[in-house]
This record gives structure tokens, sequence and C-alpha cells, in this order.
């Protein structure tokens, strides 16, 4: 937990420079094991007021739970959101400038929590408000074939739509991805406003029509590494 505290907003991989997206949706994604839930709500809610009123540009931060999956209850995740890479390093020298921001949220709670961190993006407009629904259902991937994956992931938003999902349905590509979330290149997920509309949505992929699109033209380009259904708790 030490290393999130330190590192969270703070440094980046120096690949992140290479990126030359100008505008895109940017998520820096922290995976924490052994926290409570309630208690890292609160410490994010409480840092975000800090950083918005000092000057910062992210979006959104959010905070959610793993409620199914490789250690459900176990597993909590910071979610912080960027127009861009370039915010994103502004924000990094302004949390640098202002430790007192972790030391007084996040240095109040479990100290001895292990954290991972993976920072996706895509190229296309972020969510309404920085936001990627209240339920999300995801699974990190490898993808096997970039051309064939890039190709098929508008086909399958469109299958999911027409069938009737409510949710949306995308993809991020890593930019930097820790040791927990490797092989893992890309993060394909449906979000959805309630847990009502995910239900109705996995039920559409659930079914044999979609399942035997997804069989035929998506699953042969990737593998998955993990999957879990996420509920925000701010």
């Amino acid at each position: 937990m030490n290393n999130f505290l330190k590192t969270l907003l703070v440094s980046l991989s120096l690949f992140v420079l290479t990126i030359t997206y100008s505008k895109a949706w940017v998520m820096d994604v922290w995976t924490i094991e052994g926290m409570d839930a309630q208690e890292l709500s609160d410490a994010t809610a409480a840092y975000k007021e800090k950083a918005m009123a000092g000057g910062a540009k992210m979006v959104n931060i959010r905070s959610s739970s793993k409620l199914r999956g490789d250690k459900p209850g176990d597993t909590t995740f910071v979610q912080v959101y960027y127009n861009n890479f370039s915010d994103m390093m502004s924000d990094q020298m302004l949390a640098a400038a202002n430790p007192d921001w972790f030391a007084s949220t996040y240095g109040k709670i479990n100290q001895d929590a292990s954290s991972n961190n993976a920072i996706m993006a895509n190229d296309k407009p972020m969510p309404e408000g920085g936001a990627a629904g209240q339920t999300v259902a995801y699974a990190f991937v490898e993808i096997t074939s970039g051309i064939n994956f890039l190709l098929n992931m508008p086909k399958f938003q469109e299958v999911m739509q027409s069938a009737g999902a409510k949710v949306q349905v995308d993809s991020l590509n890593c930019a930097t991805c820790g040791e927990s979330v490797l092989p893992a290149n890309a993060m394909i997920y449906f979000a959805a406003a309630n847990m009502k509309d995910m239900g109705e949505a996995m039920d559409i992929f659930a079914s044999s029509d979609i399942q035997r699109w997804v069989f035929a033209n998506i699953a042969p380009h990737i593998n998955i590494t993990d999957a879990g259904v996420l509920a925000f708790n701010n």
C-alpha cells in the first residue's frame, strides 16, 4: 500500500510519453487487494475534493469493488479518468508538489494492502462525465491478432446494440501495465447504468446467436487473463 500512496498519479512510465493522442480517453487504474471498500471510497472522495480544488485536470476519480471474478470481495480499484496524457502528466507534477493530499486521505487507510497499476487508453470520446457506468463487466485480454481484433470490435458493438443491450461496449489498450496484468494488453468492457441493465445485457451476451458470433469473430484473436464484474462505490 505504501507504493500505492507514493506513486498514484505521481510516477508514469516513459513509454507514455511516446503516445501521440492529443484527444483520448485515458484511464489510470489501480488494483488493490486487502483494503476495506468503504474506507477506499471515502479516501477517494476526499482526495478528489483536494485535488480538484488544487487545480487537477482529471475528469473524475472513482473507486469500485469486484463482485465477481478472481478474489471477489478482496479486490478494490481506484480509476482516474483523463481526456489526454498531457493532462495526466500535469497531474503527476501537481500531486508530487502536494504530498499532503495523499498523506491526509489514502495515508489513513490500510498500509499493508498490495496494489498494481495499469494505464489504459483509446482515441474515442470519453463517456459523459468521465464515468463508465455504475456497473462494469470487464475482461483483460492478450490480443493475439491486432488487426482482426480492431476490425471486429466495432462489429461487436453493433451486434450487442442491435440485440437491445443497454450497455456501452468498448475496449481500451494498455499504455503501461503492471506485472499482475501482463500479458494482457487490452481490456474489453460492458458498462451499464445499473445492475439490472447489466444483467439483461449479460443475458443477451449469453444467447446462442451472440455466442456464435463472439466465438467466430472475437475469441480466436484474444486470450482472457482476468475477468470480473465491478460495482462503483462513488
